[in-house]
């Protein structure tokens, strides 16, 4: 399609750009119209904008998408979008088309770089990026090569460079009298340089070299952004007005609005041929004869040859085939390649994916790929460096990897991992993976590698043992080359060709180096090293990273000299490594069909390369085939477990670790063959654990309420798994992965230590330490006990031969092998020895036993004892030995087919030995669950204890063992425990966190129910279950209140306790009575009965002391609570209170009611005891342990037909009784007219309260509103009472505060506010000229006391004493007798004066009333709305002037009809006082701007709150104190009301 040219009319095509879309400004042709056209639509945040016209190109930056795209365009139509740079931007901002070569140049504010690149986004380079700080407008003049940038950072300024970026044409050309330079335009006809300065508000014009500057506008301009030119005008954009403006070059007229937009308009250009004029270039003939940029230059021959950055220009036109030297770089979410072959050092990030936390870093130079460590994700994982291939590599049992190095002659990959505390290998796609080192590593960190000498290098940066060590690279000839001088040793790097090693110390501050055998060491720099970290060697330098500085540098690996930052401000440096790419250095025997080993070829000095196979493989005895055995030896040892052969030879060779994680002390071993899993008991974790033979997928099977785990069996059979526990003296039973556990034995036991079991026959054997000394045998389910040998020493390794019937063990006491057949007959001594006997096993004809001391492993001829060979040595300090092989686990039983049909689990039983196996069984549930229909039925009523980390239910009395640990992981300083039921969800307040958390009991479901991070609901103190009403209360020890929250969802249901000076703690709830009990430790210790939603408060029970413990009696209706030494009792109505035991030997903190029993814990001896409530008889509760707990708390289930036990009867509460529902509310919510749902109750304001906060009453619209300042003083105000309801007390010393605070009486009217509201102060009189009212604390002149007049309301005036105490004071000196003359004149005068202003006044009203004057004229106030003549009811019962409501109802401040709220409402004024018709009672707004009207009065009279007594007067008509308003209004009328009141009052 043809291109339009030129505009119409004079308005050339103009395209601006706006944050969403690109606009087009065109001319109509018709009529001349300009009009506005989108062209592109769906920009992010689009800002810079130019054109190719020859091109037919339309480009521009996104800020948003951090891009910048193109789009063709031949003056009608826009298509093809592209997106050209997409990479490494981030606020892109000018952009200037090169139309001679086809190149962008673009500037970025935030990466401060000026770079160019192809039309098609290729061979992009950096031009500049220093002294750049924030570039904006960029414009290009190819004919002359040269372009001109703005920049308008702390050093504002613009500059000239020529296009191909040389440095030596830079050159700043103004640099004064701008501040904020944002538009550049060229009149390329008459070269000039148009500046646009969005600050000073000017359009300047200069030459290209900054000369002869003139201003062209400095007027209409508000805040110019972008600028353009066309023939001769000039047009910009303006974000103020965000229009388009325009203006004649050289005209003196104002600047005229072309378009006004409705979106801010940023980078503009004309869209004419004439603003990019052809012409010839050296560049288009065969691109200049350069490989890839041919750039523009202001000098001969007019253009350079250029590469892409991170690429070397090798001659003056050929750039290299790719990247030379680069540098890798791990931040913490980021993979950066540095290209050090350009000056600039230009960085880009490798998309990847899956970056979460990477630490260590490296490169194998043969594959091309880059290795990583990821401590968040757990993995090691390689990518090549443009992204692709991303992989895996090591994703099982990967911990804190913080070293990594590659082998890239043996293809192999080393790691560290300070995790498992391990240095690892495996080939370089993850197969074949091996432990190389455990023992003696505390903190590994950084590891290289040398490959043709053999070693590897790790650095270890544990505080109290910080080194540097150097092993082979198969782990042995392990030694340290530096332990001293040292304190955090990260990273380490090598130069081969000198055989130095390199590391850096974030703890001292420097990088030293030493020969690869410690010697020789010296300091290489510490000047600026605040805390380096990677370390990486390429060519002569040293190159580092450092946290603290964010920053890579580098120095001369000599001479430390030369330092160069290479990247500044990168945050979250890490690991980094220097590559020279396309040179493979080194080789070694391992380089050559891998040495001819099946797995892994280790390199060591000299070439003597050891081939080593992979964890569960084992090396035969050519020395290089790997086989998988068909048996072998696990051991434990101390923190590790391992693998020895018996089938191949090299024993030492064919030891591997098995990279298992969380071993602390392994002491007995089993095996699943079934599922290639072994599991083992760890006495120092107190667990069980499991893993996949390869050391993978690691599990806690068994973690809580094990205290000693010495012996552990595997019933393969039925998938159960048995262990003693040595300490608890008992024998557990679970499925293999933990569930449905159950005690078995536990009476007669003493200490049960090892355990062997045979299912094909029903049996378990296990040895027992303690007075008994033998060896026991009873049916898998624990039935049939017996002893099956005696006087057996210490048996420890039991160990069955299923073939030969017999059992062996040995004895560590007095060393010896014995056996014996498995019905306890034929005992017979294998071997006699001194040694240090352990972890004895059996396989074919051989029994194999290790001497822990000598470190030896044995195998004897099981029968004789003869032939004695040594399988392995150096092996110190193994605790078990097992032979692993599918010949231990070749039996059956019913239990092998569907579990035998059991639901949880199936135990096998002995039969008669003929059948050769077990033909029954039976099934069997979890500790204290009842089997019903094979289904395991939950127990209905138990209690529940907790200790700091744990929770147990007991059941004393029962036949199970009496404890079930509830297998909930995680738990941390438990403070208080309750359970539900009906949901068996545990609830417990974790001290830690200050949290409510909840959790199924079989552990699931774990999840926050109050977050203790919240400032509102912190500080949980206790709480208590309402498993009728599906709540939960808990007390609040920050915020002092009982707090309710819904169990099933656990959304709050609101506050139901909160008194001023109370602090409610204990908790306990009458579910059936719907009854809550607290105690309060505030200013009166108090115990507290209340219905649940804290109504009908009864304050049972006033302590001498704290209590420290309560509980109730659900059956018997009786609460028991803990003061001081003593226990108490009483029924739930306060009435029959006696004590229960009369001394007990120390406080009681935890104390429970279960089934007629009161349980509490004896600290003393760390024991529980209960006491009969029936009998009175104390006595200990037998359990097998002494216990320290946090809480104890019985559980019932609650009963079905409870009226509240329907679902959704209430909203919020339910307080019915058994048969009738009956609902309630929190507080500040009511109940609505269905008596079912609470509602907010209205509020009427901060300076009132609002009634109707009873709870029982409905929430209906008209609330009544009271005075703040009526709250709490003693009259019923509220038709409901509420409030006064709920108000603290103060002694007969104190006073009461308006808030309810009390202080002492002696700091009243002392002068000093005491309470926050001052009340204390307000009431105070002159004693010497005023007399006190004692009632209602009025202050009455010392003239009104004894003059046969009723001033106060008592009369107290008038009273004997009051006329005593007065004398003085109104007996007057003759001396003052003109004086006093003198003020009655003038009082006289101006009672005169009054008197006519009301005469005035009083016509004046009448003259109005007779001509229809309008009342309540609103222009008399603007703050007030037009008044409602409705008049109110009056109060029943109280006698009014006229019917003036005491209250004020929320219709009148809510309804959009008819507004009553006057402000005689808040001030209590009178309608006598003229009623509504005086204008200065304004009816209010409820948020009035500040106004004479709205602001309060300094006055005496002005504050409700201080003439709060006068209230008394309202039941005989006595009008309020004046107010300013009233005062001001008419003051006679106040004096008539006092003399009504007198009468009524006499009369």
């Amino acid at each position: 399609m043809d291109i339009i040219n030129g505009g119409i009319g004079g308005v050339p095509p103009l395209l601006f750009v706006t944050q969403r879309d690109i606009r087009l400004v065109h001319t109509n042709r018709t009529n001349s119209k300009v009009r506005v056209q989108i062209l592109v639509r769906n920009l992010t945040e689009g800002v810079g904008l130019d054109i190719n016209y020859a091109a037919q190109k339309l480009c521009w930056t996104d800020h948003g998408l951090e891009m910048i795209q193109c789009m063709s365009y031949n003056g009608v139509e826009v298509e093809n979008k592209m997106e050209i740079i997409t990479t490494g931007l981030i606020s892109p901002d000018g952009l200037a088309c090169d139309w001679f070569t086809n190149k962008l140049y673009w500037t970025d504010l935030e990466t401060n770089r000026i770079e160019v690149a192809t039309m098609t986004g290729e061979h992009r380079k950096v031009l500049f990026w220093s002294e750049i700080d924030q570039p904006r407008s960029i414009v290009l003049v190819p004919m002359r090569g040269i372009m001109f940038w703005s920049d308008w950072g702390e050093v504002p300024k613009i500059e000239r460079a020529g296009m191909n970026g040389d440095p030596n044409t830079r050159k700043v050309i103004v640099s004064e009298n701008i501040f904020w330079p944002n538009g550049l335009t060229v009149d390329y006809e008459n070269e000039l340089l148009y500046l646009i300065d969005g600050k000073l508000l000017f359009i300047d014009v200069m030459n290209y070299d900054g000369r002869h500057r003139r201003r062209i506008l400095k007027q209409g301009l508000y805040y110019p952004f972008a600028i353009t030119q066309f023939e001769n005008k000039l047009y910009w954009t303006d974000w103020n007005t965000w229009s388009v403006h325009f203006c004649e070059k050289n005209s003196t007229h104002e600047p005229k609005e072309l378009i006004h937009s409705d979106l801010v308009p940023m980078y503009i250009q004309a869209w004419d041929p004439s603003r990019q004029p052809l012409g010839r270039n050296p560049c288009q003939d065969n691109n200049g004869g350069c490989t890839h940029l041919c750039l523009l230059a202001p000098y001969p021959p007019g253009y350079t040859c250029d590469c892409p950055f991170g690429i070397k220009l090798i001659d003056n036109y050929t750039c290299a085939n790719g990247p030379q030297e680069i540098l890798l770089l791990a931040t913490k979410t980021d993979i950066f390649l540095i290209y050090l072959d350009s000056s600039d050092y230009t960085h880009k990030i490798i998309s990847l994916d899956e970056i979460k936390h990477t630490i260590a870093i490296d490169y194998d130079p043969t594959s091309g790929f880059v290795y990583w460590t990821d401590d968040e994700v757990k993995k090691i994982r390689r990518a090549r460096l443009n992204g692709t291939d991303q992989k895996d590599v090591i994703v099982d049992n990967v911990y804190h990897p913080d070293g990594l190095a590659v082998d890239w002659v043996a293809e192999n990959l080393y790691w560290t991992d300070t995790g498992s505390d391990r240095i690892e290998v495996s080939r370089l796609n993850g197969s074949h993976r091996r432990v190389l080192l455990y023992e003696g590593l505390i903190q590994p960190r950084a590891i290289v590698v040398a490959p043709e000498h053999g070693w590897m290098f790790w650095s270890d940066w544990n505080e109290k043992q910080p080194k540097i060590e150097r092993a082979s690279l198969d782990g042995s000839d392990r030694r340290i080359l530096v332990n001293t001088g040292l304190g955090w040793p990260n990273g380490i790097t090598l130069d081969l060709e000198r055989s130095k090693i390199y590391w850096c110390d974030a703890k001292i501050d420097r990088i030293e180096v030493a020969n690869m055998d410690g010697s020789n060491r010296i300091e290489l720099t510490s000047d600026n090293l605040p805390h380096s970290f990677g370390l990486s060697l390429m060519g002569e330098y040293i190159y580092w990273t450092d946290w603290q500085r964010r920053s890579i540098d580098r120095v001369h690996k000599i001479t430390g000299t030369k330092r160069e930052t290479i990247i500044e401000q990168m945050p979250n440096v890490m690991g980094l490594k220097a590559v020279q790419l396309n040179e493979v250095r080194g080789t070694n025997l391992c380089k050559k069909n891998n040495g001819g080993c099946s797995h892994l070829c280790l390199n060591r000095p000299n070439n003597d390369y050891v081939c080593a196979c992979q964890m569960t493989y084992e090396l035969q005895s050519d020395q290089r085939t790997c086989v998988l055995p068909d048996s072998f030896l696990l051991f434990a040892k101390n923190e590790t477990i391992g693998r020895i052969s018996i089938e191949n030879g090299n024993n030492d060779k064919n030891d591997a670790i098995i990279p298992v994680s969380g071993v602390k002390l392994a002491s007995s071993l089993d095996f699943d063959i079934a599922n290639l899993r072994m599991y083992w008991s760890d006495v120092k974790a107190h667990a069980i654990f499991r893993a996949f033979i390869n050391g993978s997928d690691t599990q806690r099977v068994i973690e809580l309420g094990v205290r000693s785990p010495e012996g552990m069996a595997v019933d393969w059979v039925a998938h159960n798994i048995y262990w003693t526990d040595t300490i608890a003296h008992k024998i557990e039973v679970s499925r293999l992965d933990g569930s449905s556990r159950r005690a078995l034995l536990w009476k007669g036991l003493d200490e049960p230590r090892s355990i062997a079991l045979d299912p094909a026959q029903g049996y378990m054997y296990w040895s027992e330490w303690g007075s008994a000394n033998c060896i026991k045998r009873a049916a898998l389910n624990g039935s049939q006990q017996t002893i099956l040998v005696s006087n057996t020493g210490f048996a420890k390794d039991l160990t069955i031969d299923y073939d030969d019937r017999l059992l062996y063990w040995a004895d560590v006491q007095n060393p010896a092998i014995y056996s014996v057949s498995l019905d306890g007959k034929h005992k017979k001594t294998i071997l006699q020895t001194k040694m240090n006997l352990m972890g004895l096993t059996m396989y074919k004809d051989k029994i194999y036993w290790t001497d822990s001391s000598a470190g030896e492993i044995y195998a004897v001829d099981k029968t004789t004892g003869n032939n004695r060979i040594v399988i392995h040595s150096k092996l110190h300090g193994v605790t078990d030995l097992l032979v692993v092989h599918s010949s231990r686990q070749r039996q059956w039983n019913q239990c092998s087919v569907s579990n035998g049909g059991c639901s949880n689990l199936c135990l096998a039983l002995p039969t008669s030995e003929s059948h050769g196996h077990s033909t029954t069984h039976t099934c069997a549930c979890s500790t204290h669950y009842i089997l019903q229909n094979n289904t395991c039925i939950a127990p209905k009523s138990f209690m529940i204890y907790s200790q700091r980390n744990s929770v147990v239910r007991l059941l004393p009395d029962s036949s199970d063992y009496p404890e079930a640990i509830l297998p909930i992981q995680g738990l941390n300083r438990i403070k208080a425990v309750d359970f539900d039921p009906i949901s068996h969800y545990l609830y417990w307040i974790e001290g830690k966190t200050y949290s409510i958390k909840r959790a199924l009991d079989n552990g699931s479901k774990v999840s926050v129910v109050v977050d203790g991070s919240s400032n509102q609901m912190g500080g949980p103190y206790d709480l208590a279950i309402d498993s009728l009403g599906r709540l939960l209360f808990w007390t609040c020890s920050i915020q002092d209140v009982i707090n309710v929250t819904r169990l099933d969802n656990g959304s709050t249901v609101g506050v139901v306790v909160k008194k001023q000076g109370e602090k409610p703690r204990l908790l306990a709830i009458h579910p059936t009575k719907r009854l809550l009990f607290w105690t309060d430790s505030g200013n009166e210790p108090q115990l507290v009965r209340a219905r649940l939603d804290g109504s009908h408060r009864i304050a049972m029970i006033k302590p001498k002391q704290n209590i420290t413990a309560i509980a109730l009696d659900l059956d018997t209706d009786m609460i028991i609570w803990a003061e001081g030494l003593k226990l108490f009792m009483c029924n739930i109505d306060g009435e029959n209170k006696h004590s229960v035991l009369s001394e007990t030997k120390l406080i009681i903190n935890q104390m429970a009611i279960h089934s007629g029993f009161m349980y509490w814990l004896d600290r003393s001896q760390n024991q529980l005891r209960k006491f009969n409530l029936q009998t009175a008889q104390q006595e200990p509760v037998k359990l097998p342990h002494n216990m320290i707990l946090t809480d104890l708390v019985s559980v019932k289930e609650p009963p079905k037909n409870h009226s509240c036990a329907a679902a959704h009867r209430c909203s919020h509460i339910c307080i019915g009784n058994e048969t009738t529902v009956l609902c309630a509310c929190p507080q500040g919510l009511a109940l609505q007219d269905d008596r079912r749902t609470c509602s907010a109750v209205p509020d009427c304001g901060m300076d009132h309260f609002t009634c109707g906060r009873n709870r029982y009453m409905f929430a209906s619209s008209n609330k009544d509103c009271i005075p703040a300042s009526w709250r709490c003083d003693g009259q019923h105000d509220c038709q409901d009472g509420s409030d006064e309801a709920d108000c603290p007390t103060c002694r007969a010393d104190q006073f009461k505060c308006q808030n309810g605070e009390c202080i002492d009486q002696s700091l009243v009217c002392d002068g000093e506010r005491q309470c926050q509201d001052g009340l204390d102060e307000e009431r105070c009189c002159n004693s010497k000229e005023e007399f006190k009212c004692p009632q209602t604390d009025v202050c009455l002149a010392i003239s009104q006391v004894c003059d046969g007049m009723d001033h106060c309301a008592n009369g107290a005036d008038e009273s004997e004493a009051a006329c005593s105490a007065s004398h003085a004071h109104t007996t007057i000196p003759a001396k003052s007798f003109g004086s006093s003359m003198y003020i009655i004149v003038i009082l006289a005068l101006l009672f005169t004066g009054i008197i006519s202003l009301f005469l005035v006044f009083y016509f004046r009203k009448r003259y109005y009333s007779g001509h229809d004057a309008p009342q309540n004229d609103q222009a008399e106030d603007p703050l007030s709305p037009k008044p409602n003549r409705s008049q109110l009811k009056p109060t029943s019962g109280k006698l009014r002037n006229k019917p003036v409501p005491d209250l004020v109802h929320m219709s009148m401040l809510n309804g959009s009809q008819s507004l009553s709220y006057e402000r005689r409402h808040i001030t209590g004024a009178s309608s006598s006082t003229n009623g509504s018709s005086l204008t200065c009672y304004p009816r209010e707004t409820l948020n009035p701007p500040p106004s004479p009207a709205t602001t309060a009065a300094s006055t005496r009279g002005s504050s409700p709150g201080r003439y709060r007594p006068y209230r008394h007067y309202r039941s005989i008509n006595q009008p309020p104190p004046p107010t300013p308003c009233s005062t001001d209004c008419d003051n006679k009328s106040i004096r008539n009301n006092a003399d009504v009141t007198k009468k009524v009052m006499v009369g």
